[in-house]
């Protein structure tokens, strides 16, 4: 029998009274958890809800056995619907990609601070969603250096992007004769690169259109895509998007 802290990312009916959780655990990464009878029980278990558990160790199907539980801290509460979507979007992100047991501490952390930063916000939430992105990729080993270009890599501000997130300058783009393969960036999109890494001191300060966040989203997930070799398709970042005009 185990001990360990978890956020619950995600909740499935299995059978007809129990649940299987997803669960972000500090100590072991991502893991599944069967939760038998639970769904006849007055307890609930809630998304985003940081719980300590007990548990017995898998013995099929990878599934750890809940025992019990105990609630540490919630997350649930947030003061817009699209500040929710950003935080599912953020979960969902966690829940795909690959987390080694031994940095687990360090991504649980992340992901908890960022749901407690997104819980007052009102607007202009996915702001917080591409930061969270831009430091994963640097834990994950593949950063992306957005003020830099990939053709000359000089510190240039960056002017368009290719199919594989590759960022190019303005002179750059100028000198290539398949200049066609590359989308050039909004004013406003150039100006969320360019304040990104500290984004949350100018919330206030930018104004998003759908198209702003559709080539920003193209460009982060194209570059994941590109440098992990898979597509990464997030149903609650295309929710989230839908907020914008």
């Amino acid at each position: 029998m185990i001990k360990s802290m978890g956020l619950v990312l995600s909740i499935f009916p299995y059978s007809e009274s129990s649940l299987i959780l997803k669960v972000l655990s500090w100590d072991r990464a991502q893991i599944s958890i069967i939760a038998k009878g639970w769904r006849k029980k007055q307890q609930p278990i809630l998304r985003f809800v940081e719980y300590e558990f007990t548990l017995y160790e898998p013995k099929e199907e990878g599934l750890y056995l809940l025992k019990e539980l105990s609630q540490s801290r919630d997350y649930s509460s947030y003061a817009s619907t699209s500040t929710w979507a950003a935080a599912e979007a953020g979960a969902e992100l966690c829940a795909r990609i690959i987390i080694p047991p031994s940095d687990a501490k360090q991504y649980y952390t992340l992901l908890t601070q960022y749901l407690l930063y997104l819980a007052p916000m009102q607007e202009n939430a996915i702001l917080i969603f591409w930061r969270l992105m831009l430091r994963l990729f640097s834990m994950m080993g593949i950063g992306i250096r957005l003020q830099r270009c990939d053709t000359c890599t000089l510190s240039k501000e960056p002017f368009a992007y290719d199919a594989s997130g590759e960022i190019i300058c303005q002179d750059c783009l100028q000198e290539l004769s398949w200049s066609e393969r590359y989308t050039p960036f909004s004013p406003t999109s150039k100006k969320v690169l360019r304040l990104l890494p500290e984004i949350a001191n100018h919330l206030q300060d930018i104004h998003l259109t759908r198209s702003d966040v559709a080539e920003l989203n193209q460009l982060f997930l194209s570059y994941y895509a590109a440098h992990q070799k898979q597509t990464l398709k997030l149903k609650s970042l295309s929710v989230l998007s839908q907020f914008y005009v």
